[in-house]
């Protein structure tokens, strides 16, 4: 699984003057330990983290693996006077973040780390400020939300609400800014943004949410098998193909699925399983009952015609057809269609499907 971890986009620069404060950072890293559909592995505690920091369940969820990511960034202030260091403070920015499936709010919490301080490093003022991209604002809470002596260990928060409409999906990240003055010294800074998140309206039933979407997802949860297992023919087919060849859409393989658009699935299903497609007597495995709609049959194709591996993509053994009762079918969209907007999987977003082997 990719996850894109934070990134230093400004701090200051050395620059002609007698007093000045010289601000350096580290290269941040995300702490989210979460690898596709593997249970998370155990986190080694890192020195001055915060309790409790970057708790992951274990097994993994899909929910977790959607919304939740942590980062820390190291951060020297470096006091120099005449182009000498007379002080330093050293510290970490620790930020542990929680997006919200069914809402367009969240607040993450970040944690300004015990200063470890030389020299003249005493009297820093430090403000935070955040910001983030268009349709989105936030503003900083708690013991971050105005200025500070730079010392002992500060917890705060950024407060985020994203305004979304349906059709018009956005994604962003937020910039953390800090700025530290001291009497007498040309200020400086550090400045560095964290993952890309979007947030999104485009379900009827699950309404706004907001989710990490490189994430690859598993239907129906990590350590669970999807209810299409269940289905008799579907999950027949479902495995057969995932067995096979490049064992597509299988949690772990190579080749996961891909949402596709509206007209990308409409494609899909003409290639595969179009209106000159017909069942054989071989192919109906089950009674059909004329007075029962939901045992007509069904043409059934895997990979799914929603994802970009579906329609002629690929050769058998890595897609297969199965004719399935009616009611299987309405049941199997019924659960991808609760899949992905549950979990705003939006065209374009990758997942598995646990099947069963």
């Amino acid at each position: 699984m990719t996850i894109a971890a934070a990134g230093v986009i400004a701090a200051s620069a050395p620059h002609s003057g007698s007093s000045e404060i010289i601000v350096t950072t580290s290269a941040a890293k995300s702490d989210f330990s979460a690898d596709n559909f593997k249970a998370a592995r155990a986190v080694t505690p890192q020195a001055g983290e915060p309790a409790g920091y970057c708790k992951q369940p274990n097994p993994m969820t899909t929910a977790v693996n959607r919304t939740m990511d942590c980062y820390s960034m190291p951060i020297t202030v470096s006091v120099k006077k005449n182009g000498r260091t007379v002080g330093t403070a050293k510290f970490t920015v620790w930020h542990e973040i929680h997006l919200n499936l069914k809402s367009v709010k969240w607040s993450e919490k970040i944690t300004v780390g015990k200063a470890s301080k030389t020299g003249n490093a005493s009297g820093i003022i430090t403000t935070f400020h955040p910001s983030c991209g268009s349709g989105c604002q936030v503003h900083a809470g708690g013991n971050l939300a105005s200025p500070f002596t730079l010392g002992s260990a500060r917890t705060g928060s950024a407060n985020h609400t994203f305004t979304v409409s349906r059709g018009h999906p956005r994604s962003t990240h937020t910039r953390y800014e800090f700025d530290f003055k001291k009497p007498g010294y040309t200020s400086g800074e550090a400045a560095y943004v964290g993952s890309t998140y979007r947030c999104d309206d485009e379900d009827r039933q699950y309404g706004a949410g907001c989710v990490y979407p490189t994430r690859i997802s598993v239907e129906k949860d990590w350590t669970k098998l999807s209810d299409m297992a269940n289905l008799p023919g579907i999950g027949d087919n479902i495995r057969k193909v995932q067995g096979a060849g490049l064992h597509i859409g299988y949690p772990g393989s190579s080749v996961p699925l891909t949402r596709a658009t509206k007209a990308q699935a409409d494609q899909n299903r003409r290639e595969v399983c179009g209106p000159t497609v017909q069942p054989t007597p071989s192919d109906i495995w089950w009674t059909v009952d004329p007075s029962d709609d939901g045992t007509k049959p069904s043409c059934d194709e895997y990979p799914f015609a929603e994802t970009t591996q579906g329609g002629n993509t690929y050769n058998p053994p890595n897609r297969s057809i199965k004719w399935v009762p009616l009611k299987e079918n309405r049941q199997q969209g019924g659960i991808i269609r609760t899949f992905f907007g549950r979990y705003h999987l939006l065209p374009g977003d990758k997942f598995y499907v646990q099947a069963g082997a």
